[in-house]
């Protein structure tokens, strides 16, 4: 699959679509205990994650464990009045998040604790589509692109996907981010290959 961003994310959106259900959930399942066994994860202490919609591979689990087992955890918010995401500690994930804007769900404005993105040991990314350099392909608002532009090198990024969203490559542009890893039912890749001895 080659091609435009926009026919990339056309085709990948579909190809998506068509997952059954239940499928996609049993692959979200082992797309989440792949990421919660690795070291990036293990040894974060606060992590950014963002808060899946039906169609995307489910972060439901891997922020109930987390918050479980005391790390902090922040998820992003959407404001109208600007390009960038906000990120806000999630204490509580039954009482605090309610659906906000594209219907995503998000914290309530009596559960907003704004923190900074670059807090996170972990970042893990939605996407549509995903290369192995490492870039992947978002929804196209260029939301997280921004977010993750801030980062230093100490904060690791995961893009959570299905080995059916890789694609042979993804045009860059210049406001494009690249991620440090991908995870996937099967795997952990990390872009370059290797990560406290490891080898994937």
């Amino acid at each position: 699959m080659t091609g435009s961003k926009s026919d990339l994310r056309a085709a990948a959106l579909k190809a998506r679509g068509d997952i059954p259900r239940l499928r996609l959930a049993e692959l979200s399942k082992s797309v989440e205990e792949n990421v919660l066994s690795s070291p990036e994860y293990q040894e974060a202490q606060t992590v950014a994650c963002y808060v899946s919609k039906e169609e995307e591979v489910s972060t439901e689990g891997i922020l109930r464990r987390s918050l479980a087992t005391g790390k902090r955890v922040l998820v992003p918010t959407i404001r109208p009045s600007t390009p960038d995401l906000v990120f806000s500690e999630l204490r509580d994930y039954d009482a605090e998040l309610a659906p906000g804007t594209f219907g995503v769900l998000e914290p309530t404005a009596g559960h907003l604790r704004p923190a900074p993105l670059g807090n996170a040991g972990l970042v893990l990314v939605p996407l549509v589509a995903w290369d192995e350099r490492g870039h992947r392909l978002g929804y196209g608002k260029g939301y997280f692109d921004r977010a993750l532009a801030r980062l230093t090198m100490d904060t690791s990024t995961m893009g959570l996907g299905l080995e059916a969203q890789r694609v042979p490559e993804i045009p860059a542009e210049k406001e494009d981010v690249a991620l440090m890893a991908i995870a996937t039912e099967r795997r952990i890749f990390r872009v370059g290959g290797e990560r406290n001895g490891r080898r994937d």
